[in-house]
């Protein structure tokens, strides 16, 4: 007998007792980060991630500085408006009132439970070449962005826009994703939508063929503030 013919045997065999037959592999064992739990060296690590990433990464040294780093993606972008968190989701104080100070108008779609009205809210949202969202933690080994999803913190604004800026204090860093779900065990109860984001959005065809922003934002910009 073959190994194919041992292969079909034995799913046969299986199938009439509803039971798969069981991986003859064992997995191999998982490496845990080393990553230092020092913030220097976790910002090192997760800009290092980014950036290989093709995402944009800034450490201002005060706010008032992220505050033009921000305004300056938005006016490289070519936006007029922006699809925002709520100003209280958002660990930037004084961007919002900066946003209007320049003209540039912002939008908060919180989308409806109706159907009509939610379909025209999200033919709405192709408009804002820029979304702004606040983000609940980095993961250091990865570049991965985690968000949370509530009323005030729209999918939409991470998901819909061509430019995502995401914005993180350095302090919400963790080595890789095992620190970060030991820290939050109860995290997925705590929101609607656990998001892990990492990098723009990609996609290929079955020629392979790259390309970004298809199904996301095609550009990520991550503000790492103090």
């Amino acid at each position: 007998m073959t190994s194919r013919d041992h292969f079909l045997s034995r799913i046969r065999t299986s199938l009439k007792s509803a039971n798969l037959p069981s991986s003859q592999f064992d997995l191999p064992r998982r490496e845990l980060s080393h990553l230092s739990t020092d913030s220097a060296a976790l910002a090192e690590s997760f800009t290092r991630e980014l950036t290989a990433l093709a995402c944009e990464v800034y450490q201002p040294q005060n706010d008032e500085e992220a505050i033009e780093i921000v305004l300056k993606i938005i006016n490289d972008s070519n936006a007029y408006d922006v699809l925002t968190w709520d100003e209280s989701e958002l660990p930037l104080r004084g961007l919002l009132d900066a946003l209007t100070r320049v003209g540039i108008k912002r939008s908060n779609i919180n989308l409806s439970n109706e159907v009509t009205k939610r379909k025209t809210q999200t033919l709405e949202l192709d408009a804002p070449l820029v979304g702004i969202t606040g983000a609940f933690a980095g993961l250091a080994d990865t570049g991965s962005l985690t968000l949370l999803s509530a009323p005030t913190r729209s999918r939409a604004a991470s998901l819909t826009p061509l430019t995502h800026i995401a914005l993180l204090r350095i302090n919400n860093l963790y080595p890789d994703m095992a620190s970060f779900l030991t820290a939050h065990p109860d995290i997925t109860q705590d929101s609607s939508n656990l998001i892990f984001i990492t990098g723009p959005s990609r996609t290929a065809d079955i020629e392979f063929t790259l390309v970004r922003g298809v199904h996301g934002p095609k550009f990520v910009h991550v503000v790492l503030l103090k």
